[in-house]
């Protein structure tokens, strides 16, 4: 929600009913978790199911547990109980909301309570949320869902905000936004305004030091020689893979000097990326 917020903050909508954004649906629907973050899953634990024979369905698209484990695919609108992780919490990560939710709204209330839907990553984790005790003993959301929608950028994220009944059109596998912030399915040839993202830059600086050789009449306090040298560096570093946009620069000492001799007579000099 705060990326939504911040698109309705900085665009501004006079006489524009909808923009594109980078959602596009792709050619088959995929199962996916919730809790998105890579880094959270290990080798192939995020492809980890537990689902008995006959699941998954085709046209039910949100994942439930039931008290023994398995696991059944069920319509994302029906309300259930449901399973909200919390990273914070290393001794009872897996915590029972005893409201019944539809998944869309579980996923909000977890996110904005807790971490995230329950992701199950192993045998392990299945049988500690199957333990967590339930009234009735009735199915809960876990963070499973199924959906081809895709962000053009690549990333993973699980985000949707659609419009109560959308997306509605298997024709239409483009996404918009709306003024209300909310997400409409539109066919990707139509015309719109258009909404771009660009990721912060990262500024990274590196320094390394490093050894010359030159003859003795070279002035190694020379700008243009300090300019020469800088060069043949940087094009030997573009070679292995310095990106072109990276800037080289010397690093002056506290004597406002690059370069100082060694003890055996030679230079030595900084230089900074």
């Amino acid at each position: 929600m705060a990326d939504i917020d911040k698109i309705m903050s900085a665009v501004q909508f006079p006489g524009v009913n909808s923009a594109w954004i980078g959602l596009k649906c792709g050619i088959s629907p995929k199962w996916q978790w919730s809790l998105a973050d890579r880094d959270f899953y290990g080798e192939n634990e995020a492809e980890f199911r537990n689902w008995p024979e006959g699941h998954p369905k085709v046209g039910t698209d949100c994942a439930t547990m039931t008290a023994g484990g398995q696991w059944h695919d069920l319509s994302c609108k029906e309300t259930f109980t449901f399973i909200c992780y919390d990273e914070k919490s290393s001794t009872e990560p897996y915590l029972l909301v005893k409201d019944e939710k539809t998944w869309r709204d579980a996923q909000r209330y977890c996110r904005e309570k807790h971490t995230d839907l329950a992701s199950v990553r192993n045998q392990r984790e299945n049988d500690q949320i199957a333990a967590v005790e339930r009234p009735g003993g009735g199915p809960v959301w876990i963070g499973l869902f199924r959906d081809a929608w895709e962000w053009s950028d690549g990333s993973s994220s699980s985000f949707r905000h659609w419009d109560l009944t959308e997306p509605n059109n298997a024709l239409h596998a483009c996404a918009e936004i709306w003024p209300s912030g909310l997400w409409n399915d539109e066919g990707c040839y139509k015309l719109r305004n258009f909404i771009c993202y660009e990721a912060p830059r990262v500024k990274r600086t590196e320094i390394v030091r490093v050894k010359l050789q030159v003859a003795s009449h070279v002035d190694v306090d020379d700008p243009d020689v300090q300019a020469a040298f800088l060069q043949q560096i940087g094009q030997r570093l573009r070679s292995k893979g310095l990106p072109a946009n990276a800037k080289l620069t010397w690093r002056k000492q506290s004597d406002g000097k690059v370069f100082h001799k060694e003890k055996n007579g030679k230079k030595k000099k900084r230089d900074e990326l």
